[in-house]
C-alpha cells in the first residue's frame, strides 16, 4: 500500500501553512526585524564602544531604541535559565538594552531569521535560527567570545533558537527563551 490514501493513491502535495496572522504575530515580526536584526553602522558601532568605555553597558542605536519602546512595555519580564539550567527573570526599563547591548559586544553580523510562529491567543512561539559571527565589537581577540567562550573564534555560526512572547495591547509583556540549540561554527 503506497501513499497515505486507500488502496494506492498518493498523497497530494501538501501547501505550505500561510504565516500565522494577526497582531501578536506582526508584533513579534516586527520586533525580530527592528531590534534584533537592526544593522549596526559604523558610527553606532563607536558610541557603543564609547559608551562601553564610559561604563554605560544600556547604548543601542537610536532607531533600535525607538523599536524597544514602541514593541515591549516598561516592565517586559524575560525569562531564560542560568548557564547551571536554574531559572532567571528579568525586567525594567533597561533590560532589553542591557541584553542586545551584551549580545553585541561578543555576535556581529547578527540575524535572526523566524522560521515558524504559532500564535495561541497573546501567545506567540517563534522557531528562529540566529546566525551572526564569533567575533567582538571592539576587536579584541584576548576576551570572551560568544556562547562562554573564553576567546572570540572570528567563525560565523549558526543557533537554532525557540521563544515564546506573550503579547498584551501591542506589546511584547513577556517572552521565555525556551530552547538554544548549539551553535554550529563554519570556516573562519
Amino acid at each position: 500500500m503506497g501513499g497515505c490514501g486507500v488502496l494506492d493513491e498518493p498523497c497530494e502535495t501538501p501547501e505550505p501553512d500561510p504565516p500565522p496572522a494577526g497582531d501578536e504575530a506582526d508584533v513579534v515580526r516586527d520586533f525580530v526585524l527592528r531590534v534584533w536584526n537592526h544593522e549596526w553602522t559604523a558610527a553606532e558601532n563607536d558610541a557603543f564602544l564609547t559608551a562601553r568605555e564610559a561604563g554605560d553597558n544600556t547604548y543601542v542605536p537610536l532607531a533600535m531604541a525607538s523599536a524597544l519602546s514602541e514593541l515591549r512595555t516598561a516592565s517586559t519580564i524575560r525569562h531564560r535559565h542560568d548557564s547551571a539550567g536554574a531559572p532567571i527573570r528579568s525586567s525594567g526599563e533597561s533590560d532589553y538594552r542591557i541584553c542586545v547591548n551584551r549580545v553585541h559586544e561578543v555576535a556581529q553580523d547578527l540575524h535572526l531569521a523566524v522560521l515558524d510562529l504559532a500564535v495561541a491567543g497573546e501567545i506567540v512561539t517563534a522557531h528562529i535560527t540566529m546566525t551572526g559571527v564569533d567575533r567582538r565589537a571592539d576587536g579584541m581577540s584576548n576576551a570572551t567570545g560568544a556562547f562562554g567562550a573564553t576567546r572570540p573564534s572570528g567563525r560565523p555560526f549558526e543557533l537554532p533558537i525557540t521563544t515564546m512572547y506573550r503579547v498584551v495591547d501591542g506589546k511584547i509583556a513577556e517572552d521565555w527563551l525556551l530552547r538554544r540549540g548549539e551553535p554550529a561554527y563554519g570556516p573562519p
